[in-house]
Parts: structure tokens; sequence; C-alpha cells
């Protein structure tokens, strides 16, 4: 195969995954420079990616985007076993894959990105402290495994490895020091191994394990230099401050403070404003009684209503189609789902790593089981805006792994449907609900 280029930033992990993939199958991919910000906004590179986004490997059939995608693609141009030779070790070689995306790369991202990138992803502490122990409880089911495995898969390198590697290259090379990796010598022991493959050196390069985590510091506001004690009195003969004119001033160095610079506004706040209050909701979500949950709180959505047990007397206003927009979201891959309580730890970490929209959203995921033992997942969510919102479509990993559909209200089907699964009727859409989940 040739006539492969991977379009990406330098040193991105996720981009790893193919590279590192190619080594292994005998294939070339060429990576050409690009610059973010402008080249991925292009016409020709939104057909590769309509999301703009990187890494997108460009072939001769056509775009291949989001990193799993691209390198399951790659390790499939030869035969060589790092998908699986069985239908059994497929599922399990998937099976990791999902595990290292959502398990794995996720909480890292929501620890690292508010380091690095604190006037993009605003640091939380809670939400820096709820990542180190989602990552803890995804080692802790890593190291149990690997105490009697020497890969993820089988008695080789997969495709398994190779993502799981990836996943938490940034994490174990800037974050995890000895401190923290002391209870998962197993763990070690398999990313040490892999990262002195010849395939995995080759695009890694030398590998150094985190000696000195990253810690976020709080940004430093701007001050006016101090002037000294001479130049801060007086001058006897200076005209008075509300008379000076620009000409008398022009030359001389400000004595007050510089303004600081005004802090990013999430857009969401610049929308005109909404008769519907989020918070309104919720509290009437939360204070109806169940056994009158459709004829009040589901009443009030649509056409508003007092919230029960209010100390307040607070009037909820009912839904604002303009201020406010509904869509589905449906997993992908239901066909993965066949464990109850992995399906139930998923969802969980999805939600909890959205603490940062809370603001902004409301949302109600159902997990439902179907005739074939599957588990489909079907979320119900309120945004704020006419769509999802803008942080989550840069920095919720989750987004793609779902289907995301606008609610039409004017569809009596898909209103009576929004309702059901706010109430948790027993059936949603026909199947059996097995368990709520609510973001609020």
């Amino acid at each position: 195969m040739t006539g492969l280029k991977l379009y990406t930033y330098p040193n991105n992990p996720r981009a790893f995954k193919a590279l590192i993939a190619a080594k292994y199958v005998g294939v070339q991919i060429e990576v050409p420079e690009f610059a973010m910000g402008t080249e991925n906004k292009s016409s020709k590179f939104l057909k590769l990616n309509p999301a703009g986004k990187v890494p997108v490997l460009e072939t001769p059939e056509g775009g291949v985007f989001e990193s799993n995608a691209i390198a399951r693609y790659v390790a499939g141009l030869a035969d060589t076993g790092l998908k699986g030779t069985t239908d059994y070790e497929q599922a399990l070689i998937d099976q990791w894959v999902d595990f290292a995306t959502l398990e794995l790369d996720a909480p890292f991202s929501s620890w690292l990105y508010p380091i690095v990138m604190p006037n993009v992803v605003p640091y939380n502490k809670q939400r820096e402290e709820a990542a180190q122990a989602a990552i803890k409880k995804a080692f802790t089911a890593l190291e149990a495994h690997l105490k009697s495995h020497t890969f993820l898969v089988g008695q080789r390198v997969t495709l398994a490895d190779i993502v799981a590697c990836c996943s938490i290259f940034n994490g174990i090379t800037k974050l995890t020091d000895d401190t923290f990796l002391k209870p998962f010598p197993g763990l070690k022991r398999w990313f040490l191994t892999l990262a002195h493959q010849p395939e995995f050196a080759a695009v890694m390069g030398p590998v150094q394990l985190c000696s000195s985590p990253l810690k976020y510091t709080p940004q430093k506001k701007e001050q006016a230099p101090k002037k000294d004690k001479a130049a801060q009195q007086p001058k006897k003969e200076a005209a008075p401050a509300a008379a000076a004119t620009p000409a008398a001033t022009a030359g001389e160095e400000e004595d007050t403070p510089a303004a600081p610079h005004p802090k990013p506004k999430n857009p969401l706040d610049a929308l005109p404003p909404s008769k519907m209050a989020l918070d309104s909701w919720k509290r009437m979500y939360s204070n109806t009684p169940a056994k009158s949950f459709r004829e009040v709180a589901i009443k009030a959505l649509w056409e508003g209503g007092d919230v029960p047990r209010s100390q307040t007397n607070e009037h909820f206003e009912g839904y604002d189609p303009e201020g406010y927009s509904m869509w589905f979201c449906d997993y992908k891959y239901p066909e993965e789902n066949t464990v109850n309580f992995i399906v139930m730890n998923k969802v969980g970490g999805f939600l909890q790593r959205l603490d940062y929209v809370r603001k902004y959203a409301f949302g109600v995921i159902s997990i439902l089981k179907n005739e074939s033992g599957e588990f489909p997942v079907k979320g119900l969510w309120i945004f704020r805006g006419s769509g999802i919102p803008p942080i989550m479509l840069d920095e919720c990993v989750d987004l793609e792994l779902y289907e995301w559909t606008k609610v039409n209200l004017s569809d009596p089907k898909q209103k009576a449907l929004v309702e059901d699964m706010i109430v948790e009727e027993d059936k949603i859409a026909g199947l059996e609900l097995v368990d709520t989940k609510v973001f609020k």
C-alpha cells in the first residue's frame, strides 16, 4: 500500500497508534508538515474530516479519521495478527481498545489539559482528583490482568497493546511518578516492554518515565512596574487629574496598575437571556415525587409550573426552544456492551468527565437491554444554545462513540420518547430499561 498520508501535529500519541501499527505491517506512512489552526480548516482537509480535527489518514480511497479507526485500518493492511486471528481474539482486542480510550485516555486528558492549556480548559481541583481516582481504578484492573499476561491479548503484541500504550503515554511520562506507579509493577513492566520494541521505539523515540510530575500553577496576574518613590510624589505644579489632557500626559508612565486581561468567556454565556433557568428545571426534576412525576414535572417541562417543596416558592417557566436544544445520543457499538456492570461503569465514566459542562447541560442516560442480551445506551440531553456545547465538541473524547441527533419536538413520537426517558418508564423505545444515570 502506497500513498498514505497522516495529518497530525508533532508528537501526538494518538497518531503514534497508526504509525506503530504501520511498522508491524510493513507499510510506509508519510507525515507531512501540518499547520494546526489553518490547514485543518481548509476545504480540502474538511473533506477528509468534517470535524476539522487530527489525526486524519489520507488513503487512495479517501480519508479515515479518529485515531482508533485509523489504527485498525492500518493494522489490517497485512495479515500479521495485530487485529487477532479468531473472532474471540478480535473481540478481546476491541474490548481493550475501548477500555484504553474510555478508562485511560479520557481521564489522563482531563488531568493533563488544564495543566498545560489552562486558558483553554479551566483547572478544577475536584475534576483533577476525580481523574486521578479513575486512572488508579483503571490501572488496578490492568495490573490484575497483567499479573498473568505478558501482553493484553495472546502471546504477542496486538492492536490492544498499541492503543493502550499510546493512551497512557502522556500520563506515564508527564504525570505519574514512581510513587503513583508503585502499586502497579506489572503495568510498568508491560509499558517498558512495549516501549523497547523496535516498532514502538522507531515512532516514540527514547521513553523516560515521569520523575517530576507536572503540576498546575495558577497564572499570575500582570502588574504594572513599580515606580520609585520620587516618581510617586505628586508634582507641585501638576494640573488636577480631571483637567489633564492627552498632550500633558502622553509621555508619562501611568501610576495605576495595568488593567487585567479579561478572562475568556464561554460563548454560551453571551447568548440572549432565556426565560428558562436550567437549575430551576434540575430542582423541578429532583423535588418532584416519583408517584406524580409525569403529572407534575413533565407537564411543567412543557408548560411551566411551581417547583415542589421549594422554600422560596420557585416557579419554573418551562422549556425554551429558542434558548435551549434537546439531543438524543446513541452508543454506536451496542454489540460491545454485553456485560451489565462494565456498561454502567462506561456510562458513569463518561458523565464524570463532563463536570465542566454541568452549568449548561442536563442529561438522562438510559441503559437498555435487547433480545440479543446486549445493553444499548441511549441518552437525552438538554443543552444551552442550539447545539452541543463547543467545549464538549473540543474536549470530550467520548462524544465520537455516540451518534447525536437533534430532537424534533414537533414529532409526537420523539416528544413521547423524551418524556419516557425522563420519567424512566420500564420500556424505552421498545427495549427494557435496566438502569438510568442522570447528569444534573
